[in-house]
């Protein structure tokens, strides 16, 4: 007898960077996966991605009730300037409660940066990305690969575990000075991909 088994994942959208002001939006998506089982009974398992905001410290899953998407503010302390950058991060806890192995994989994708108003700012901007084990790692400017088209991928983030995906945002030492002051928005689609656990394998 076969029974169909259902996967969630989560996929994240990341948005709006206004030189040091993050917020980072999730929903869910669907898989499906089927494997023999045995007459008995079925349980449902809980596919949730927790989301800690630093320096904010802002917790939340990525998809509330409902299925709308989380909201978290990762607000700095400091001004971007040239030669300045600014440094934000989010933990991201892989908290599925289901058996199997279950890792989960964390991709961010390239960002897109805007002007707001009537600004110009937007073409000095570059964002980047790199994972990192703590917190802590996110304020050395070392490690840090800017996103492009071809993304940055983290490893296998086992259940109860979480990885550190930190974000710089620098500002080009030829921006001109009559730009002060001005604003940027940058979107910045992030996905949490749940790795197949089911030993027959996912379909």
């Amino acid at each position: 007898m076969r029974m169909p088994r259902m996967l969630r994942t989560g996929a994240l959208i990341a948005a709006a960077v206004v030189l040091g002001l993050l917020t980072v939006q999730g929903s869910y998506a669907l898989w499906n996966a089927a494997s023999a089982a045995a007459p008995g009974t079925v349980t449902a398992a809980s596919f949730d991605v927790s989301l800690t905001a630093s320096p904010s410290g802002q917790a939340t899953n990525m998809s509330l009730t409902g299925g709308a998407p989380a909201t978290i503010n990762l607000t700095q302390a400091t001004s971007l300037a040239p030669g300045t950058p600014v440094y934000a991060s989010v933990v991201i806890g892989n908290n599925s409660n289901a058996g199997g192995t279950f890792s989960t994989s964390i991709i961010v994708g390239q960002p897109t940066v805007s002007n707001t108003g009537f600004g110009a700012l937007a073409q000095y901007v570059t964002v980047s990305a790199k994972f990192a084990s703590a917190v802590t790692e996110c304020g050395s400017s070392t490690g840090y690969t800017a996103l492009t088209a071809a993304g940055l991928t983290s490893a296998a983030v086992p259940k109860a575990a979480s990885t550190v995906l930190c974000f710089q945002v620098s500002l080009s030492s030829s921006t001109f000075i009559l730009l002060k002051g001005q604003t940027v928005n940058i979107s910045l689609p992030i996905t949490a991909r749940q790795l197949c656990g089911v030993p027959s394998g996912c379909a």
